[in-house]
């Protein structure tokens, strides 16, 4: 991988905490980096190692849980 590829980031938020905040962020036109997908889960407590492992597996850079 060459230094300047994009990185890939996977964003599970709880959809009561984490996704409501980046819902607000995005209707108050703020933004962040296309580099960051956010993936809505309903408990970031139910967030299970095999979904990181298989966001790894499949290209992501990073993996970060928010709740």
């Amino acid at each position: 991988m060459s230094s300047d590829a994009p990185l890939h980031i996977i964003a599970y938020c709880c959809e009561h905490c984490a996704y409501a905040a980046a819902d607000l962020a995005g209707g108050l036109r703020m933004q962040y980096p296309p580099a960051i997908k956010v993936v809505q889960v309903p408990c970031t407590g139910r967030l299970d190692v095999l979904m990181v492992l298989q966001a790894i597996e499949e290209g992501a850079d990073g993996v970060m849980a928010a709740g």
